[in-house]
This record gives structure tokens, sequence and C-alpha cells, in this order.
């Protein structure tokens, strides 16, 4: 069993079924769980111990395919295990025609807006989100952590004033099959946040760089939104060619995403940019940032966490 598909706690093992997809077929058609999927789902039920809960987000799920589930099903026999599906309500009836002949119940619960598959048990819901939530904010800031490299003494950082005693480099994240498709997820569910709070509609991704342009991909691709990388280097120096922004640009919400931000220079250009195009950029989205969100008066900053909190070790200065 692949333990990157899954995390692990004192009362639950939790997944999303889009890693499963993600996993199973590649990014091409992610809204739909089918029969591979299910496989990967029931390799977890599999192993879970009777007395802990398999946690299912089924979020971005829309379709799923008539066999499906024949494995979970099967691995859910005698209704021994619990499976709990969040975001899944809609996909209520076609899981009870899916169960075709399987002993297996099946409860919509929702008031708590989930459907529990199984062992009918009671849980604590509450206390398996807060379980959930806490081991998903350790592993966001475990693997932050890890892309940080210190320096032998106080260097300047690239495209920024701030000297820094080691640098924290979002290829490591990039470069590993697990923490990037996890982070996806995660940032996914930070963008969500903001395009709620903020109320913002026609929303298009933007990036600047080299490393944010995976991430607004991505992103663009879990959320089914236009994102745009502008090239702002090479091969191609033409900093203010505005091809990629059309005559509807004016009537669009940009939202910049990138990796680390420091003082926020990358950004405000990419405001300036995108408003050479008739567009607007009041918002963006990042792994990390060195100050809290209020510093920044130009843009609202959403950020899965900040570089003092992630690391003890990082330390930054304007002058020497």
């Amino acid at each position: 069993m692949n333990k990157n598909l899954y995390f692990e706690t004192t009362n639950l093992l939790f997944t999303r079924a889009q890693a499963l997809v993600w996993v199973a077929n590649g990014l091409s058609m992610l809204e739909l769980f089918e029969k591979s999927s299910g496989k990967l789902l029931s390799e977890i039920i599999n192993i879970c111990e009777e007395h802990k809960t398999v946690l299912v987000n089924f979020k971005g799920i829309i379709r799923l395919d008539d066999h499906c589930l024949d494995d979970v099903y099967n691995s859910l026999n005698e209704n021994k295990k619990q499976l709990i599906i969040l975001n899944g309500e809609h996909l209520h009836e076609e899981l009870i025609k899916l169960k075709k002949d399987k002993q297996v119940n099946i409860f919509h619960d929702s008031a708590n807006k989930i459907i529990i598959i199984g062992n009918s048990k009671n849980v604590n819901l509450r206390e398996l989100q807060t379980e959930r939530t806490e081991t998903v904010c350790r592993y966001i800031s475990t693997v932050l952590k890890s892309t940080f490299t210190k320096f032998e003494d106080h260097q300047r950082l690239c495209s920024t004033p701030f000297l820094a005693n080691g640098e924290f480099d979002s290829k490591r994240i990039i470069e590993s099959p697990r923490d990037f498709m996890w982070f996806s997820f995660y940032l996914s569910d930070k963008l969500s946040q903001l395009i709620e709070t903020e109320r913002l509609i026609d929303v298009v991704l933007v990036s600047a760089s080299l490393r944010g342009s995976v991430f607004t991909s991505i992103l663009g691709i879990l959320n089914d939104l236009k994102y745009i990388n502008i090239d702002h280097i090479g091969p191609i120096h033409k900093v203010y060619n505005t091809n990629s922004f059309d005559s509807e640009s004016v009537s669009y919400n940009y939202v910049y995403v990138g990796d680390f931000v420091f003082g926020g220079t990358e950004i405000k250009l990419t405001k300036v940019y995108v408003s050479l195009g008739g567009g607007k950029l009041n918002h963006a989205l990042v792994l990390g940032s060195l100050f809290e969100s209020d510093v920044f008066k130009e843009f609202k900053l959403y950020e899965l966490n900040t570089l003092r909190a992630i690391s003890q070790e990082a330390n930054f200065k304007l002058f020497d």
C-alpha cells in the first residue's frame, strides 16, 4: 500500500478522492472517480484497524464510474469498518445505487453534511476533524521547514533588499511527488477560502516566476480556472508584452500565486503588469510569507504559514 496516499492519526486514516484519482489516472479527468481509484481506497480501508475511521474528502468529484466502488463495498462488507465521506452529499443517491446487492449500511447525516458507510458506530466528528486539521498543519510546517537551507553567513536574497542566513526553496516541494500533490490540494483549499471570503467572480490566476508558475498551473487545473504564467525573464525579453490579456481582462479578478514572499516586490510588479491590460489584482496566495498579511497594503495576502513560524533558524535583516 502506498502510504503517500493517506495520513494516519490516533482515530482515523484520511485522504482525498482526487488524490487517489491523481495517482491512479493522472490529471486529465480529476472530476471522475473510477474503478482504479476505488481500488486504492479499498486498500486503505483494508489496512485500517477496526477501531479507526477512514475519512475521505470527495471535494471536486462530480461523477462516479459504474464499478468504482465495487472493491470499496467488498472491503466494508459485514459493516465492521467505517468510511465517512466529506463533501459528497451530492453523490448520496449514486452511492446507494452502486451498492447493488452488497450488505453495507449507508447513512446520510445531513446535520453534519457527511455520509457514513459501513459501521454505524457513533464518532465525535469534531474530534476527528480536529485531529485531521492538526495533522495537516504539522505536515505543512514540517515540509516548509525542510525547504530552508542555511548559509554560512548572511547573504542578500534574490530580488529583495533583505539579507538572510538562509533561503526557502520551493523546488524541494515541486520535486517531491507526494509533497507537490498534497500542497496542491491545500493551496487549492486556501484558494477556495480566498474566493469565498473575498466574494470574487471571474477569477484568473497569474504567476510571475518559474516556480510560481507550477503552482498556478496545478491550481488552475484543480479548480477549472483560467491561468496565466508571465514570462518575465526569457527567452523573449518583452516585459511590457500584454498579449496574455484579452478584451475582457478589465472584468477579471486576477489572483497572484507564488511560493515565498518577503517584501512583496514581485506581487506589486505583477499588479502593475495586470493593470496594463485593464485588469485588477488585489489578492495573492503563497506558500509562506516573511510578514503577516496585514503588513501589505497594495494587496490582500493569503498564505499557508509565516516563515518565522516555520523555522526558528531563519533570520532576516535589512542591513549588515
